[in-house]
């Protein structure tokens, strides 16, 4: 069943100002994700500062949920990534070590060797996300790099930077331009997970 999308944000896009702390809701809502500050409320992450282990006490009931035959809490969740794991955001490399399942209706969350929250992605778009209603939200958006299934052209990368910090990766499939996933990045150094940088989780 496909839902129509409600525009949350109408005129003009409203970019992060530069080095905004962000915050996310994990429930994907592409045009309305992200609000500015650092005081996570409940189904929110702040990229940057969120936690590994702050991560899996906010989401314990997805992690270890009866609706699911395996639940998500088990030993391999979080997955650790190999150290030397590089992804592109746009023109920042982001080195991701854990990976956090959420469930497909929620954001999946990735952090870095100091256990933060550097990265948040989706293929579960409600809607069916259109590169056209993307684009013509967020206006600043850069070509990277096409992708290609076998010997044809599968999806292009496109990227804009939210902020000093946060970058937005788009996935688009070439046939139909179509959005097939949607990612954010923290791309700034983080603090050990020891550290406290904020009062929020």
């Amino acid at each position: 069943m496909r839902i129509a999308f409600a525009l949350l944000l109408v005129g003009s896009v409203v970019v992060a100002t530069r080095g905004e702390t962000q915050t996310l809701n994990v429930r994907p809502a592409p045009l309305a994700d992200l609000r500015p500050g650092r005081q996570a409320r409940h189904g929110e992450v702040v990229l940057g500062q969120t936690t590994l282990a702050g991560a899996q006490r906010m989401f314990a009931e997805h992690l270890w949920s009866d609706s699911v035959k395996v639940p998500r809490g088990h030993a391999g969740n979080p997955a650790q990534w190999p150290a030397g794991a590089v992804w592109l955001a746009g023109d920042h490399e982001v080195r991701i070590r854990h990976h956090l399942d959420l469930g497909p209706e929620l954001y999946g969350l990735y952090f870095d060797e100091n256990e933060r929250l550097i990265g948040a992605s989706t293929s579960r778009l409600p809607g069916g996300l259109t590169w056209k209603v993307l684009s013509s939200h967020y206006t600043s958006f850069r070509k990277g790099r096409r992708w290609n299934g076998g010997d044809q052209p599968r999806f292009d990368s496109w990227s804009t930077q939210l902020s000093d910090c946060v970058t937005l990766v788009a996935n688009v499939l070439v046939a139909g331009l179509r959005v097939e996933s949607l990612s954010y990045y923290y791309t700034c150094p983080t603090s050990p997970a020891g550290s406290k940088t904020t009062s929020s989780r």
